[in-house]
């Protein structure tokens, strides 16, 4: 575990999108910050190219610990940068983490 949590250099705050209505009935919503965790991010292998499409937006891969509470109703805040998740995986031969991949919006 030791070397696990060394590896985990950057700090992660995992915002929620919270739905409302306004008062006149519309759909409204706001993110709300949540929990603040260390993680380990990288950009994601694959480069721009994505078959024969040309890709604007860079994927990343970020490891927390496992346990942390994100999901595709989530996003990442990161070094000014806004993460939205794209799948969490949770890898049995490695049960003390969780993946969550993710691609910037700007």
């Amino acid at each position: 575990m030791g070397e696990f949590a060394g590896s985990l250099g950057e700090r992660v705050t995992i915002e929620h999108w919270v739905e409302a209505r306004d008062d006149a009935g519309a759909a409204v919503g706001e993110w709300r910050p949540g929990a603040r965790v260390a993680a380990a991010v990288a950009p994601e292998g694959g480069g721009a190219v994505e078959g024969e499409a040309r890709r604007s937006r860079r994927r990343w891969r970020v490891v927390v610990r496992a346990g942390v509470e994100v999901g595709l109703v989530s996003r990442l805040s990161w070094r000014g940068r806004e993460l939205r998740v794209l799948a969490v995986e949770d890898d049995p031969a490695l049960p003390d983490r969780r993946l969550v991949r993710a691609e910037e919006r700007p």
